[in-house]
C-alpha cells in the first residue's frame, strides 16, 4: 500500500511504532504528542503500510528556527523515522525520503534536514545513502544549577 498520511484512524498504530523507537517514552505520552502533530499546521505524520500492517513511520516538521548545517529557512526537518527491523533495507526509508522531498518542493522549501545520535551508525549510513551530507557534529552539554 505504501506511504499514508497519519490520521485519527491510525493513531494507535503510529503510537505503537513510536514507542519502539523511543523506549523511554510511554504510550500515553507519545499518543498526546501525535494528537498535537495531527492538529498542527507545521507538522505531519506518515505511516507505511505493507502486508496489511503498519511497519514504519516518519514525523516531519516545518522549522523556521535555525537548523544546524542548513543555509535556508524554513527547512523541512525529519523529527523521527522508524522502520520495523524485519522491513529494513526494503526501500521503505527511501520512499519516505522521496515523499519528504516532494512535499518540500511543493511547499517551496529548499532543504530537507535530519539528525541522529553520534553513535547511531545505521542511521548515519541510511542518511548518507539517501544523499544527505554530514554538515557538523554536535556535543550537547547540561549543568544542573
Amino acid at each position: 500500500m505504501g506511504v499514508i498520511v497519519a490520521s485519527d484512524s491510525n493513531l494507535k498504530q503510529w503510537t505503537d511504532l513510536a514507542v519502539l523507537l523511543f523506549p523511554n517514552s510511554t504510550f500515553e505520552g507519545e499518543l498526546e504528542l501525535h494528537k498535537k502533530i495531527l492538529a498542527s499546521e507545521n507538522e505531519i505524520g506518515l505511516l507505511y503500510k505493507k502486508d496489511n500492517m503498519y511497519v514504519a513511520f516518519m514525523h516531519l516538521c516545518l522549522r523556521n528556527d535555525y537548523v544546524n548545517g542548513t543555509e535556508s529557512s524554513p527547512v523541512l526537518f525529519i523529527e523521527a523515522i522508524y522502520v520495523l527491523p524485519a522491513y529494513r533495507k526494503t526501500g521503505i526509508g527511501r520512499e519516505f525520503i522521496s515523499y519528504a522531498e516532494s512535499f518540500a518542493r511543493k511547499c517551496g522549501i529548499k532543504q530537507l534536514a535530519s539528525d541522529c545520535y553520534i553513535d547511531n551508525y545505521e542511521s548515519e549510513r541510511f542518511h548518507k545513502s539517501c544523499g544527505f551530507i554530514e554538515k557538523e557534529r554536535v556535543i550537547c552539554f547540561a549543568k544542573n544549577v
